[in-house]
């Protein structure tokens, strides 16, 4: 909120124009630009929850169980589908006729569309794959100091290859990415920062090729154009 500043008119660029504050959005690449790079984030964060889940299961001894594997699977291929469409925003980019660069629409809305639904699927797995192990751990790492009970954490809270100390940061870390209050933020943040899934979702109808989709059904049933 600003109260009671100047700004010198010629620093103004929008006054009482509804129609050039909404053209701002949507007639310039702005809106794109803006969550084309929050996808490039999420990617990055979704690579980084794959990351701490594989070390996870590596740490639980349960890498190799068959059914965890399917989950891991899983969990890659959604993370997949993100970072892929994060390229095509960028392969099926349009360039205007002023030299602009506007990252590809339909990659854009899809993904984001969808990821209301992929990111909680992601994080109930990471969770599910977690168990009891990121609850049965040291509260603070100054127990590592205290020696009437360090031997004993170093004795007990390891694992084959993780020594207690990485064991406990490692799962300490997979906590606050799934189960404290800022996973919890950030849950929330993922599911809304794109606004309402219904907007974004009007979004994709808005930007979808309905009219090449038809003239297939069209042309299979033999069907004038209208």
């Amino acid at each position: 909120m600003l109260d009671n500043v100047f700004v010198p008119w010629e620093r103004v660029f929008c006054y009482r124009n509804l129609q050039l504050c909404r053209d701002q959005w949507w007639r310039t690449p702005s809106h794109s630009y803006g969550n084309h790079q929050a996808q490039v984030r999420y990617s990055a964060k979704l690579r980084f929850l794959m990351g701490l889940t594989k070390r996870m299961c590596e740490i639980t001894g349960n890498d190799a169980n068959p059914a965890v594997q399917i989950m891991l699977g899983e969990m890659a291929a959604y993370a997949t589908i993100v970072d892929s469409m994060v390229q095509a925003q960028e392969t099926q980019a349009t360039i205007d006729p002023e030299g602009v660069v506007w990252p590809a629409k339909t990659a854009l809305y899809a993904v984001m569309a969808l990821q209301s639904e992929i990111n909680p699927r992601l994080m109930n797995t990471a969770r599910e794959l977690a168990g009891g192990s990121i609850i049965m751990l040291p509260s603070t790492v100054k127990d590592f100091d205290n020696p009437e009970i360090a031997a004993d954490m170093e004795r007990y809270i390891a694992s084959p290859g993780f020594k207690s100390r990485l064991r406990t940061a490692i799962l300490k870390l997979v906590w606050d990415f799934v189960g404290s209050e800022f996973a919890g933020r950030h849950e929330q943040y993922e599911k809304f920062y794109g606004g309402a899934s219904f907007l974004v979702k009007q979004n994709m109808a808005r930007a979808y090729d309905f009219a090449g989709a038809t003239k297939m059904v069209d042309r299979a049933l033999s069907l004038p154009e209208p």
